[in-house]
């Protein structure tokens, strides 16, 4: 954990400035394109690969994505705070096979078994409920479709899993979307009926985000 604190103290001050300087969403869009600059394209390219006819975006904040999306999927993407989807409406205009809309992952307005793969990038963090999320995602997933998640997680160590638990609190009211360090996805994505294809543990310490432990999550809704 000495690694991780001090990675994000070293980190902090840039970020807190900037987040003082500008609105949230272009704070959002400022930090999304330096870190891609500093190697998470790779990571985004990865969450993308291999994903199948209609997509659905859950929650796709400024737009981060999408010029990963290879040009033969039809995406849906959705996003609930409006300043974020204003700058992704405006990022669309490049991409013909995206569609923006305004939606809540609590409640999709999509039809059952209308969707052939769902990403959900660094969003199952800030939901009210991720199972009532998932719920919602096995819904909206034909059978046998894809389940591609990147999300970052509570620590499998005794100490960093309790450090994690003590400092949510404060992390909470610093980062202000209501995204909590300590969560665990992979439970939850079991519980809401997927089969786990993989699921890759990794951590960066090479962007300007805080080097929390990471999963990519490959899944199948079960028939």
């Amino acid at each position: 954990m000495l690694r991780e604190l001090a990675h994000f103290v070293r980190n902090a001050p840039a970020m807190l400035k900037m987040q003082k300087q500008h609105s949230k969403a272009e704070f959002a869009d400022w930090l999304n394109d330096r870190i891609d600059e500093q190697g998470f394209a790779e990571v985004r390219r990865e969450l993308a690969g291999g994903l199948q006819d209609r997509v659905l975006e859950i929650g796709c904040g400024t737009g981060a994505m999408f010029a990963y999306y290879g040009p033969d999927l039809e995406v849906e993407a959705i996003e609930p705070d409006d300043e974020f989807r204003s700058v992704a409406v405006a990022k669309a205009v490049a991409h013909p096979n995206i569609r923006v809309s305004a939606g809540d992952a609590l409640q999709l307005e999509f039809d059952d078994a209308s969707f052939d793969s769902v990403l959900v990038s660094l969003v199952l963090c800030s939901v009210p409920s991720v199972e009532q999320v998932l719920r919602e995602i096995h819904r909206v997933l034909r059978p046998g479709g894809r389940l591609r998640a990147l999300e970052h997680v509570r620590s499998t160590t005794r100490l960093g899993g309790v450090l994690m638990d003590a400092a949510n609190p404060l992390w909470l009211r610093a980062n202000k979307q209501g995204c909590n360090m300590n969560r665990r996805p992979v439970p939850a994505i079991e519980a809401a009926g997927f089969t786990l294809d993989s699921v890759r543990d990794f951590q960066t310490f090479a962007t300007l985000l805080p080097a929390f432990p990471l999963q990519r999550i490959d899944a199948r809704r079960m028939p």
